[in-house]
């Protein structure tokens, strides 16, 4: 009897044991026991590589677009807002990547409808899909080009750009070649177009920098590249067609006749109520009539009809001595 009592409470306490240790698993924390038992781990594992690995096919993809791109610089026709800042930002480029790239476009005379060069960003390629295309311009009539060596080696070239047109034209823009008789070599450059528009029967000078090295007495040549009807109906806005009055009186040429100081005012006779920024293009002349320097005044912000607006410019003689300076003026909104 002592011996069956021994076994039976052996036996109570190995139950007891085991529903002891049954208790103690079932408080085990439940990311043991999900939805997934005894893989918990697993899917928690597998959903980290999988995105890793979608970026991973994302920047591959990316980088198969490089073959259909040419390192070759492209072009872009100036825009009313733009600014050589606002450009190079655009294209992921610093302001001395795209000035050295337009040694010479003057960023004060940056003018709606100047072609210039963008460059590849940090050497990289450029697509070549912002060339689009252009519709046939509007015929114009050039003056013979005129180019003059520059001291450092570059050559400055000038021409006019006369409207034979019954319309006013706008977004404007051309470029000069240089022809190098012997080689056969030619250079271009856009050429620099101070104003937007060009009224019937008008003229509006042009001109550009070639750097050096420059061939000697190389062929001049000058290209259009765009003109269109303004607002592409020919008509144009009373702000397009207001009338710019400058006072002639502050227009002084140095005694040597290699500079001039412009410091005068200018207005426009618009409709009232309606504002407008004063765009101004001085340009000095040699006594042959041969353009030796161009500069631009825009005024800092909207100007009210009948509004004098002072300002003063600079211009020095790149050739020959300065002997008259004629202004041309328009309103832009």
């Amino acid at each position: 009897m002592r011996n069956m009592k021994t076994i039976n409470l052996a036996i109570i306490i190995l139950i007891t044991v085991l529903l002891l240790n049954g208790c103690q698993q079932g408080t085990t924390p439940t990311q043991g026991t999900s939805l997934f038992p005894g893989e918990a781990l697993t899917p928690f594992t597998t959903a980290t590589i999988t995105p890793t690995a979608t970026a991973t096919q994302s920047v591959a993809a990316t980088e198969t677009l490089i073959p259909t791109m040419t390192a070759i610089p492209i072009s872009y026709t100036v825009k009313g807002s733009d600014t050589l800042f606002s450009i190079a930002a655009k294209n992921g480029l610093t302001l001395d990547e795209i000035k050295a790239a337009n040694p010479d476009v003057n960023p004060y005379l940056l003018a709606p409808g100047t072609v210039i060069f963008i460059p590849a960003p940090n050497g990289q390629s450029v697509a070549p899909t912002q060339n689009l295309p252009v519709a046939t311009p509007w015929p114009m009539t050039f003056s013979d080009p005129l180019c003059t060596p520059s001291r450092s080696g570059g050559t400055y070239c000038f021409a006019e750009l006369l409207n034979p047109q019954t319309m006013m034209v706008d977004s404007l823009s051309a470029q000069f070649s240089l022809t190098d008789l012997a080689t056969g070599e030619v250079l271009t450059r856009p050429a620099l177009v101070p104003l937007n528009r060009l009224a019937s029967g008008g003229t509006l000078p042009l001109f550009a920098y070639f750097p050096p090295p420059v061939a000697v007495n190389p062929q001049i040549g000058i290209e259009l590249i765009t003109a269109t009807s303004v607002n592409l109906t020919g008509t144009p806005t009373a702000l397009q067609s207001a009338l710019v009055t400058v006072d002639q009186s502050g227009i002084n040429i140095s005694a040597n006749g290699l500079s001039v100081v412009i410091n005068t005012q200018a207005k426009f006779e618009g409709v009232e109520g309606v504002t407008g920024k004063i765009w101004i293009a001085a340009v000095a002349y040699d006594a042959n009539g041969g353009i030796v320097g161009i500069r631009r005044f825009m005024s800092p912000g909207a100007v009210n009809p009948g509004e004098w607006i002072p300002f003063t410019l600079n211009i020095y003689s790149i050739g020959e001595k300065i002997d008259r300076v004629d202004l041309f003026a328009e309103v832009n909104p």
